[in-house]
């Protein structure tokens, strides 16, 4: 497979378009020219304010290009999970905390919606949502509690026909914007798989705080500290069954690791592409330094990680499309993008040599951009924790 490259140096035809239907690759095509038009300047000027630009979710919804994996019914794009994929790598091609902001909502905040609410859930939160009149966001993580679901602390307890919650919320995106959480919270104190239940929650109710967080990189994304205090819901503000929790998040949680990976793709691809047009047009010692092999053996190793890569995480989502077990496949291409994610920004900031330094080359944005990609879903070491179980090693 040669790679090809349009006039501005971005690659157009990936190892993994023979998994991907015409529909997928015209889709692609598309969406890029309205990234780069429509979205890079306020993405660029959230990177600069240090927040996430609110007006993305409107010019997505007037694009029609907010919700393209929902049904067309919804008021969605009728699209499937690699039409999903190729819309996240895309949206990560420019400052990557837009597209962790649209990620968190999209995904996150309206898919337990889709296929968990009830009716009157769905009117109030998930219809709005898709029209971008309400933004979610996703309360799991606590201060102890991550990968380890039932280690969850916040509580939730029967109040009369409602539930009283308390307890705190960590780096919850879009938890400064949002206008409903989707939340977790546990409805028993044992330790066990049905202690957790879900819970909506309007922003709206006394006894939410949210606190800004500062972070390394994303910094056009919201990012915080949310605490419940005494916060009360109604009844019909369960979302499932009570003690459904973990159970009823696997879905949601298991798709979304195959289309996070895909977020990790983006930051690598544009880390190669940079790389690979400096070094075609930079000069040392009278030769173009793509012509040396110490430089040229690692752009094309950059290319190879990322294609392989891709090419899992794909594989991945043809499984959740044909109903098989998703979660190792889905695992093993987080776990890969990883790889390429670190590879590539570490290698792109060390080709560029002092300009790889400078904020000028977009290159120290990339290098602090990656490190969400592969810690959100699971760090490189729990998807391997995952993959070993799936393989019969308890670990």
């Amino acid at each position: 497979m040669a790679v090809n490259m349009d006039v501005n140096g971005q690659q157009t035809y990936f190892a993994a378009d023979v998994l991907l239907a015409p529909e997928h690759l015209q889709f692609r095509d598309q969406f890029r020219r309205f990234v780069t038009k429509r979205l890079e300047p306020l993405a660029l000027q959230g990177e600069r304010d240090r927040q996430f630009p609110r007006e993305v979710y409107k010019v997505l919804a007037e694009g029609g290009f907010l919700a393209p994996d929902y049904p067309e019914e919804l008021g969605g794009g009728g699209g499937d999970i690699l039409l999903g994929c190729v819309y996240y790598e895309e949206l990560t091609r420019i400052p990557a905390g837009v597209s962790a902001g649209v990620f968190a909502h999209q995904h996150l905040a309206v898919r337990p919606l889709y296929e968990l609410g009830s009716e009157a859930q769905k009117r109030e939160f998930m219809f709005p949502a898709l029209k971008a009149e309400r933004i979610g966001a996703f309360a799991l993580t606590e201060p102890d509690a991550g990968s380890d679901v039932q280690g969850i602390k916040t509580r939730a307890r029967r109040d009369g026909d409602g539930w009283i919650i308390s307890g705190s919320k960590v780096y919850i995106t879009n938890g400064t914007i949002a206008d409903y959480y989707i939340l977790a919270a546990r409805t028993s104190p044992e330790r066990k798989p049905d202690a957790i239940s879900l819970f909506i929650v309007d922003r709206n109710l006394k006894g939410i705080e949210a606190s800004p967080l500062d972070k390394l990189g994303n910094h056009s994304s919201s990012t915080a500290l949310v605490s419940f205090s005494d916060v009360r819901v109604g009844a019909g503000h369960l979302l499932g069954e009570v003690g459904g929790g973990l159970s009823q998040l696997k879905s949601t949680l298991s798709s979304g690791r195959v289309m996070q990976a895909t977020r990790g793709l983006g930051i690598a691809q544009i880390a190669m592409e940079k790389t690979l047009k400096y070094a075609q047009e930079r000069e040392a010692f009278s030769k173009k330094i793509g012509q040396f092999q110490g430089v040229a053996f690692k752009v094309a190793e950059m290319a190879a990680r990322i294609e392989a890569a891709r090419l899992m995480v794909y594989s991945a989502a043809k499984d959740v499309i044909a109903g098989r077990e998703s979660h190792r496949c889905a695992s093993m291409g987080k776990f890969m993008t990883a790889d390429a994610v670190i590879f590539c920004t570490q290698q792109a900031v060390n080709l560029h040599g002092g300009y790889g330094y400078m904020e000028e080359s977009g290159i120290p944005r990339l290098f602090r951009d990656g490190p969400e990609s592969y810690i959100g879903e699971g760090t490189p070491e729990i998807q391997l924790r995952i993959i070993a179980r799936q393989m019969g090693m308890h670990c």
